[in-house]
């Protein structure tokens, strides 16, 4: 009997010895918690069309330049550094490759990603010789093809 008594009593007091110790960090937490349990949920809806899209372009060469004169020209919102706190944005990202077997043709792949969900938006591949022979050229048509309406 006399166990039983003698730890029926231990659980209180560990308790308290540890609020003592804690108090101010509990408290703090409990603060924490309670004001995250409050905070209304957020949910990302992206935007069901390419045209609700910040562009963010941080690329400095003259593709990267072009492609992005040519969605200003079209009337898309184009930034040139990453920027907070703004809407939904889409980030431009290309690269080639170039095929290991002849005739070795080399693309040309451009991807407009979401940059919350990394989901790809908007996305060109082409071979590059067929985009045109200069950098205006290639830029007009990769701009041709990302905001061309989907059939």
């Amino acid at each position: 009997m006399r166990c039983r008594v003698v730890a029926r009593y231990r659980w209180p007091r560990l308790i308290r010895q540890l609020g003592n110790a804690v108090s101010g960090n509990a408290l703090l937490l409990l603060g924490n918690a309670f004001v995250l349990s409050c905070a209304p949920p957020t949910r990302y809806e992206p935007p069901s069309a390419l045209r609700g899209y910040d562009i963010l372009i941080t690329r400095r060469d003259s593709l990267g330049q072009g492609i992005a004169e040519g969605l200003e020209r079209r009337g898309f919102r184009v930034h040139r550094s990453v920027r907070g706190g703004s809407g939904p944005a889409a980030y431009l990202l290309s690269f080639t490759f170039r095929e290991a077997e002849p005739p070795a043709v080399t693309w040309l792949h451009v991807r407009l990603a979401d940059t919350r969900t990394g989901a790809i938006v908007a996305a060109v591949s082409a071979p590059l010789d067929s985009l045109g022979a200069t950098t205006p050229e290639r830029a007009r048509a990769i701009v041709d093809s990302l905001t061309a309406s989907p059939p």
